[in-house]
């Protein structure tokens, strides 16, 4: 016969086992044996929050907190249990109470940092990761709990001293690792971050998002083959990952495969029907190997999915430009700058297609915008000159064209109009002088 002290621990050990079913039962009868066995209802709590029955789970702690209300670990496993059911302001005041029982109780500190986080109060969160840390200083996931607030806030180097604190604690913690490569790589020390990553996959060669990572600054650095080799790791791992295959996808375009990045946009179209990226992505793949129909298709889907999407209108204003649809180009171009207004180039594509539908006025003031928005922007001056040389306006040709070639001296287009210009106005050795840059350029290669 079994009293109520064996049946409880028959549950533990059944718990242990996980198998929860039966130490539900034998909890259940160690209660109708002793109504009062606090420890009992902590036991089945505890298991019915591992299955999942969390309004179960706090019916039990509430029992416990019946028959001994200074319990602060019940406290401390109702307020998880508030937190897995999204109850974060219930979850806080348990976690509150187990701290004002046990002042030194770092879990119930860190727990209730990060139930403030969720409730988007960094500040609390930063003070209770504080008292966390001092409660126990060789807990690593406070150290980079504090960390990722303080990356958060910009504080990268304290986020880096709480991440090295961390790693002191655990060599082994592959999240603290992670998220130092991350505040190094925000702080530009892009060959730190690869290392940090690279340590990362050494410790889980499983772990996608460090593969991710690592891809994400060969690819800013412009390491395109070992950006491919990255994400495909990544995806290898996690075949689901839709931006994954959206980045690969950038990583081949930047390689001129645009077939392979063709098929990575679609993937991640595929697993993500909705990603404007994707779309406008692969609308810009199409359109560089010309199949501006289906590249236009594209980039209306994107815009019917986000009618805020600039970049989406200002590539679909540049297929229409190519398939001879000025209006439609100018049009598009139009709505590109009224979401982005500050965006020199914009301006400067939009004066290409007023120049192509003879809306010389209109031009002249985009590109005289577009500089005034970026004065080194080398190709408004170009455009602009374009339109004087062809309004036999020669004085101000040669002003904008010399500017272009001053901000970009290997600019042979810019040379080649200025030379015709000098033709014009009979100054045969400037122009010839030009022609030679031209042909020294274009020899160049």
């Amino acid at each position: 016969m079994f009293d109520e002290t064996d049946l409880f621990h028959r549950g533990v050990a059944l718990q242990e086992k996980k198998d929860y079913d039966r130490a539900i039962e034998a909890f259940t009868e160690a209660i109708r044996l002793n109504p009062k066995y606090s420890e009992a209802y902590y036991g089945r709590g505890n298991v019915h929050e591992a299955n999942g029955r969390y309004d179960d789970a706090i019916a039990d702690y509430d029992a416990v907190l019946r028959y001994n209300s200074n319990e602060p670990a019940a406290y401390y496993n109702r307020a998880v249990t508030h937190g897995l059911k999204g109850d974060r302001p219930r979850a806080v005041a348990d976690y509150t109470k187990a701290i004002e029982l046990d002042p030194a109780y770092a879990k119930a500190y860190y727990n209730r940092a990060r139930a403030y986080l969720e409730m988007k109060q960094p500040d609390l969160a930063l003070r209770d990761l504080d008292a966390a840390i001092a409660a126990d200083p060789n807990d690593p996931d406070a150290y980079v709990a504090r960390g990722l607030l303080y990356a958060e806030r910009g504080e990268f180097d304290r986020a880096i001293d709480d991440y090295d604190a961390a790693i002191g604690i655990d060599v082994g913690h592959s999240e603290a690792h992670g998220n130092r490569g991350n505040a190094f790589e925000k702080k530009g020390d892009k060959a730190t971050a690869v290392v940090c990553y690279t340590e990362v996959i050494r410790l889980a060669p499983k772990d996608a998002k460090a593969h991710a990572n690592r891809a994400i600054v060969h690819l800013d650095e412009g390491r395109h083959d070992e950006a491919v080799a990255d994400y495909t790791e990544a995806i290898r791992l996690n075949p689901k990952d839709a931006r994954a295959y959206l980045s690969r996808g950038i990583a081949h375009s930047k390689r001129r495969n645009l077939d392979k990045a063709i098929a990575d946009y679609g993937e991640a179209i595929r697993l993500e029907p909705k990603n404007v990226d994707a779309l406008v992505c692969r609308g810009m793949a199409l359109a560089a190997k010309g199949r501006r129909e289906e590249a236009v298709e594209d980039y209306d889907r994107a815009i019917g999915l986000d009618p805020q999407c600039a970049r989406a209108y200002y590539n679909r204003a540049l297929a229409h430009g190519l398939m001879g649809n000025t209006e439609r180009s100018i049009a598009d171009h139009t709505r590109a700058i009224e979401l982005n207004p500050t965006e020199a180039r914009l301006h400067c594509y939009r004066g290409v297609a007023l120049t192509k539908a003879n809306k010389v006025v209109e031009a002249l003031a985009d590109y005289t915008e577009a500089i005034r928005l970026d004065p080194a922007y080398a190709k408004a001056y170009y455009n602009r000159g374009l339109v004087h040389r062809v309004q036999d306006e020669n004085e101000e040709a040669v002003a904008d064209l010399s500017e272009a070639i001053r901000l970009n001296p290997d600019y042979a287009l810019a040379y080649h109009n200025r030379a015709l210009v000098y033709e014009k106005q009979g100054d045969k050795a400037k122009a010839k002088a030009d022609l030679v840059m031209v042909r020294q350029l274009k020899s160049r290669g």
